[in-house]
């Protein structure tokens, strides 16, 4: 009987193919670990957490990524050739590639570190945290955000999905129980040291797995006659890694320094809800990039899984951007640490419309790179800088007074106050149409080459 089912479960993953197996093994293996991740964040912290704390914990996660700029500009093309070179049958070249980056992302993390605790007083000060001791665990952010992008890449890179899904069902019950032990005692500190501990956890399952690959993988084989196709890739990704870098904390930081506490508070709820279609599609992001990667390299066809990657987002975001709509003003009027912040109910729907919009560019930028084309760049990194100044400036209107033709700046004072409406607004429409201007170059190409083909 173990035989049989193990027989069909083989042809069922010949039938599906890897993209989809690995997606559905993700979905089954995480869905109690995103029970728990909604536990935590919709009920753990909030009852446990002041209000006033809750709208500084996404800005203080996120802001490490800032800090680690250069280092992410100088490992760019690391992934894809950890990728290649795995592609490719060089094992020698992916531990020399993987083992030099991590020893460089080391030593940029100690100087980062010491920099950021040398001047973190200023960072809290515009996220109204009064903890000093809050910059530890932000420090520590910071350094995974150094060394996760490795680990995580090499471990795609070569494939080791079955790992990946392990620390998957093991992380959440790691991030409860620090919940549990550090949050009473230690407030939004706990909260961060618990988050630091559960993604040091996923760090460190990954590296003892490259760690194993490395003792096999033979000697060093010097990847440097492959530096002109590295650069070659690289280039093109600085401009937009260091747009990416600046929109992430401009989009959580300007609601939590620009609005009343209370406003930031109700927008973690509705940030922590509209994540819920991620847990769906989520399950197929760490798996996508290196079978397009592959593929490619091997010259096999890639569109097929962009379309079937693309539709299942959008229409399981459309699902439950709908339903969002419809159930969370009766949510939350659920008894409930929600319930205060029934007015913030219409937001979920929007911020699971934002997700929804942000994933379709991952998926969609992510075959691009795999195939080494980065077109969308030249309308993607203009719109998001713009989303960035519109956000950043509109607040600060006032001061922008003296800069100004009198007669733009009291039209814009005329119809523009800082509101968390205007910001949500504001980057649902930003990231619409970046999502649009890849559809349009995706059916605009699409049409070139059915016509090359004819």
């Amino acid at each position: 009987m173990i035989r049989r089912a193990y027989l069909r479960m083989g042809r069922l993953r010949d039938r599906l193919g890897p993209l989809w197996w690995y997606t559905l093994l993700g979905f089954s293996v995480n869905r109690m670990g995103d029970a728990v991740n909604v536990f935590i964040g919709l009920y753990l912290v909030p009852r446990l957490l002041p209000g006033e704390d809750l709208g500084a914990l996404l800005p203080l996660m996120t802001i490490g990524a800032v800090f680690s700029t250069p280092l992410a500009l100088l490992l760019l093309p690391v992934g894809k050739f950890l990728s290649v070179f795995a592609a490719r049958a060089q094992p020698g070249k992916v531990r020399a590639l993987l083992e030099d980056a991590l020893v460089l992302a080391g030593l940029y993390a100690v100087i980062m570190t010491a920099a950021l605790l040398w001047q973190g007083d200023a960072l809290l000060v515009r996220l109204h945290v009064a903890d000093a001791r809050i910059l530890w665990p932000v420090a520590g952010f910071a350094i995974l955000v150094c060394i996760e992008p490795i680990v995580s890449a090499a471990l795609r890179a070569l494939q080791q999905f079955k790992p990946m899904l392990g620390a998957g069902l093991i992380a959440p019950y790691v991030r409860l129980a620090g919940m549990l032990v550090l949050l009473v005692p230690l407030g939004a500190l706990g909260y961060l040291l618990a988050q630091f501990a559960t993604q040091s956890f996923g760090v460190l399952f990954g590296l003892a797995v490259l760690y194993r690959f490395l003792r096999k993988a033979g000697p060093r084989v010097s990847y440097r006659p492959h530096a002109r196709e590295m650069l070659a890739f690289a280039l093109p990704l600085v401009a937009l890694t260091l747009v990416g870098r600046i929109q992430g904390p401009i989009e959580t930081m300007v609601i939590r320094h620009r609005l009343p506490t209370v406003d930031s508070a109700g927008y973690y709820y509705a940030f922590m809800l509209g994540n819920i279609p991620g847990y769906f599609t989520g399950a197929m992001l760490p798996f996508l990039w290196p079978i397009l990667s592959d593929r490619f390299e091997r010259g096999q066809q890639t569109e097929g899984l962009l379309i079937q990657s693309m539709l299942f987002n959008l229409v399981l975001g459309t699902v439950f951007v709908a339903l969002f709509a419809l159930v969370m003003p009766w949510f939350f009027a659920l008894p409930g640490p929600w319930r205060p912040y029934g007015a913030y109910a219409g937001f979920v729907w929007q911020a699971a419309l934002i997700g929804t919009l942000k994933t379709a560019q991952t998926f969609y930028t992510s075959h691009e790179m795999a195939c080494r084309r980065f077109t969308y760049m030249r309308y993607l990194i203009p719109l998001i800088l713009i989303e960035c100044a519109v956000l950043y400036a509109l607040p600060g209107w006032a001061a922008l007074r003296p800069w100004l033709p009198a007669t733009l700046w009291n039209w814009v004072a005329a119809r523009y106050q800082p509101s968390l409406q205007g910001f949500v607004t504001i980057m649902l429409l930003a990231n619409a149409a970046f999502t649009g201007g890849m559809l349009v170059e995706w059916f605009v190409r699409s049409r070139r080459e059915g016509n090359h083909s004819r």
